[in-house]
């Protein structure tokens, strides 16, 4: 633990902050729900520059990052304004230039702070050693056990609630062995996994999968329709199951679109990158993708895609086209980017400009280059909201649905994110 660097240590705080959402309660790891929420929140109201926010667009923005404002938003100020990343006032909250990768080494700071308990010190550690390769859970139990100091009967516990809660997936391959592992076995050394993965499958299969994985490493991301009918349903569900594929889901006012990007695509080479931690910058490639092939022309279809992105990184505004206040709903809600009435070229309306640069950065590289492991940046996810399903929500298909907001509370939503003021 004491080696982990911090921006994948935080990545595990939201990632299991998400999963103690899907349970009842959270007993026992009160510490990583406050700093994973913590986290989420800061993700959601932060920009690459100091940013001033009104109460009403800091409560709008909460309540998209699934946050309760009545109950937990006032606890989650308080703990931010403590460690000095943001200034509050009457009129709303001030945050300093955060990226979203220093979020999560300020996530990862935070947590620290709370004095965390040895249980919730070990589901990092075991999360984080399932995800270089699937292992027997007698043989880590002794070595967690040992790291965190944890006896017999509280590492029962423990693994129960691990498998539970869903830190790690568990497989029983006999009647006293279990395999666990996690959704981000293809997030590092992926090329040594994936080759795992096609030994095991017949000839015409490791064909098709390997023709799919070089489109995907040229072209960011297909849709979902493309990669059932190439691979077939049955070799799709099954590597889907595993995550050899990232499934993720945007939606507008017409349709649901999903596109599959590879999981090491916008992750370091070797370096170990948490199921949802890039959520921020795949949503944005699937939006931008969705624009390029779904969106009539008449609706402002993206036409060069690299100006597009490029004219948004320099700080640039794009637009005025009507799709712009329909396509980008998810990355408004998660503060990426902001739409606002414009004028340019004697035209007028929903203009987008760009509030997370990295993600923007990210983005462009994966859309030039589809994969851009060279060219990583850290981005956050925040909580789970209707108009874009992550991968691990799709790999796993969560305990309990989740309720979707209509659509006059998304609308509403949005047209605070839209007309209402800084301080």
């Amino acid at each position: 633990m004491a080696n982990l660097d911090k921006k994948v240590k935080g990545s595990w705080l939201i990632h299991h902050t998400n999963k103690l959402q899907g349970v009842t309660n959270q007993t026992g790891y009160e510490n990583t729900f406050l700093a994973g929420k913590a986290g989420i929140l800061l993700s959601a109201i932060s920009s690459d520059r100091q940013l001033s926010i009104s109460q009403e667009r800091l409560e709008t923005l909460a309540i998209a990052a699934n946050i309760n404002i009545m109950f937990e938003l006032p606890k989650l100020l308080d703990v931010l304004e403590k460690q000095q990343l943001i200034d509050r006032s009457t009129k709303g909250v001030s945050v300093l230039g955060v990226t979203t990768a220093t979020t999560l080494q300020h996530t990862s700071d935070l947590f620290d702070s709370l004095g965390p308990k040895s249980n919730e010190l070990a589901s990092i550690s075991l999360a984080e050693r399932a995800s270089v390769s699937p292992i027997l859970a007698e043989d880590v139990a002794e070595e967690i056990a040992d790291l965190h100091r944890l006896s017999r009967s509280e590492l029962t516990h423990f693994l129960k609630d691990a498998e539970t809660i869903g830190f790690v997936d568990a497989e029983k391959i006999s009647e006293n062995e279990k395999l666990l592992f996690n959704g981000n076995l293809f997030r590092r050394d992926a090329t040594k996994k994936i080759v795992s993965v096609l030994d095991s499958l017949k000839t015409e299969e490791k064909v098709k999968l390997t023709e799919l994985t070089e489109k995907l490493k040229k072209s960011a991301c297909v849709t979902i329709e493309y990669a059932r009918e190439f691979l077939g349903e049955n070799l799709f569900q099954k590597v889907a199951a595993i995550g050899l594929f990232d499934i993720n889901v945007v939606s507008n006012s017409i349709e649901d679109v999903g596109f599959i990007t590879l999981p090491s695509a916008f992750s370091k080479y070797s370096n170990s990158m948490v199921d949802d931690a890039f959520d921020l910058a795949k949503a944005f490639v699937s939006s931008i993708t969705y624009g390029m092939t779904k969106s009539s022309y008449s609706r402002g279809q993206i036409q060069a895609v690299d100006a597009l992105l490029g004219t948004l990184v320099a700080g640039g505004s794009v637009g005025p086209v009507r799709a712009i206040a329909e396509d980008y709903k998810i990355l408004e809600l998660k503060g990426v980017v902001e739409v606002k009435s414009g004028t340019k070229n004697g035209r007028t309306g929903p203009m987008l400009s760009l509030l997370k640069k990295e993600v923007g950065e990210l983005a462009l590289q994966a859309i030039r280059q589809g994969d851009v492991s060279e060219h990583s940046l850290t981005a956050l996810p925040s909580a789970t909201v209707t108009s874009f399903i992550g991968p691990e929500q799709n790999r796993e298909k969560v305990r309990r649905k989740q309720a979707t907001l209509n659509p006059k509370i998304t609308n509403d939503m949005l047209t605070i994110l839209r007309t209402g003021k800084g301080l």
